[in-house]
């Protein structure tokens, strides 16, 4: 088994994950067949496969890559690989989840009408479809995908050479804002009209962690952020 093998499984568990979610309040008054359920599928499993391979092509070319997996599969010691990953992935976790916490409990209904806050509150989704789709695919797409794609295209404009900070830091906050923006299309399938303050604060509470599950991407591997990002899901679960 290679690389790519294990990163698509995963990241196609978590798109199968999102059949556990309920997409009825997305169509009111309207119940969705089974086939209707399995075509939402398709458009992320399409992604997935194609952010796999990307990411599989270009992560050499910018010295990224997934760490976890690759001691496994040469059954080298991953234990030195983990301890290297799990303290800045927990805490980054922590705080992640914290901020989760604290956008549900005081900043969303500081910016947005009671009705509003309802309706966001009425689309449950599992925490296990938030763990898999959330914590895996979710990485895949924005940090193996997106991010590796912005990486290698900088790299490339910039003559080569050497991969530096600031090609890296560039693709962290590009992958990150375009992750905080696929948060919309959500906000606007349940306000038509949403406040400004609303949006502002959606795309701010999804960039701030987007920077952060790049930088652990970029100093840890992808794995640490894959952690990470399912570990916040798992403390805001607690605080529900």
């Amino acid at each position: 088994m290679k690389n790519w093998h294990i990163l698509l499984i995963i990241g196609l568990v978590g798109v199968a994950s999102l059949w556990l979610a309920s997409f009825a309040q997305l169509v009111p008054g309207e119940q969705l067949s089974q086939m209707m359920r399995a075509l939402i599928l398709v458009q992320p499993t399409i992604l997935t496969v194609a952010a796999v391979a990307v990411g599989q092509a270009l992560a050499a070319k910018v010295g990224l890559g997934t760490p976890l997996i690759d001691a496994l599969l040469r059954r080298n010691n991953h234990r030195i690989v983990l301890q290297r990953q799990s303290p800045a992935a927990l805490l980054t976790g922590l705080a992640v989840g914290l901020l989760m916490i604290a956008y549900a409990r005081i900043i969303l209904p500081s910016v947005t009408d009671t009705a509003t806050v309802a309706g966001m509150s009425a689309f449950p989704v599992p925490l296990a479809t938030r763990i898999l789709y959330g914590g895996i695919t979710e990485e895949l797409l924005t940090r193996w995908g997106l991010m590796l794609f912005f990486a290698w295209v900088l790299w490339r404009l910039t003559g080569k050479g050497e991969v530096r900070p600031p090609i890296l830091w560039a693709a962290v906050i590009m992958a990150a804002a375009l992750f905080a923006a696929g948060h919309l299309p959500f906000l606007f399938a349940i306000a038509a009209q949403p406040q400004p303050a609303l949006i502002a604060a959606i795309l701010l509470t999804n960039f701030i962690p987007g920077l952060l599950f790049g930088w652990l991407f970029w100093r840890r591997g992808l794995e640490a952020a894959m952690f990470s990002h399912a570990f916040a899901h798992c403390v805001n679960a607690l605080a529900s």
